[in-house]
């Protein structure tokens, strides 16, 4: 089997095929995410921008095999996290609960303290791994497999942050410690870039070892 037939093998997308991410990035998305983060007033253009384009969302993560699930209905419609990530590598799958913010918002304000919209958002995902601690079993039987308190959590918020104190800086890292990582927009948006500088540079490889 060539590579190429292996990862269109139809097996990979299984057990959700619908919700399969599929890596066609492409320039026009990339503006056209640069424009809603410089336009949007509050997180839902975004969470429709990032629905639409679960690539886009996919990228900010390590992936091999992944799936992303737009406004699941834990507890049977009880707790809605904006996205649920799970990637799956040969140890099994590891899920993300991820929450949106504004980008017009701040993570920390200028004292240096977590500002309310990021804790209101972190307390949302305490309360969604509480649930999961003690109704593993039932998310699973809905098809949620492997799903449980243990999943990493992802905030987004706000823009890159140039301002940001020390205080800032470490006060959002501790809470790495419970797995939960604060970012801003900025990340989606220059690890899409990335991703497509590699990719073109892939293409001019491989046209380069073509015979003529």
């Amino acid at each position: 089997m060539t590579l190429d037939e292996a990862l269109s093998d139809p097996r990979l997308k299984q057990p959700w095929p619908d919700r399969y991410v599929e890596l066609e990035l492409r320039d026009s998305t990339v503006e056209d995410l640069s424009h809603a983060l410089d336009t949007a007033q509050d997180e839902r253009p975004l969470q429709k921008f990032l629905e639409d384009h679960p690539d886009v969302m996919a990228l900010a993560f390590p992936i091999h095999n992944c799936w992303v699930f737009p406004k699941p209905r834990l507890g049977g419609g009880k707790y809605i996290p904006d996205f649920l990530f799970c990637d799956r590598d040969s140890v099994g799958y590891n899920w993300t609960l991820i929450e949106l913010e504004s980008p017009k918002l701040r993570a920390t304000t200028k004292a240096g303290s977590v500002s309310g919209k990021c804790h209101h958002a972190i307390e949302q995902i305490c309360d969604y791994r509480r649930w999961l601690r003690d109704n593993a079993q039932f998310e699973a039987s809905q098809g949620f497999k492997g799903l449980n308190a243990d999943c990493d959590a992802l905030v987004i918020i706000g823009r890159q942050d140039a301002a940001r104190t020390v205080l800032g800086q470490e006060r959002l890292a501790e809470f790495r410690k419970n797995h939960i990582e604060v970012a801003s927009y900025d990340r989606l948006l220059t690890h899409a870039r990335k991703y497509l500088q590699l990719a073109k540079k892939g293409n001019e490889r491989a046209n380069a070892l073509r015979p003529d």
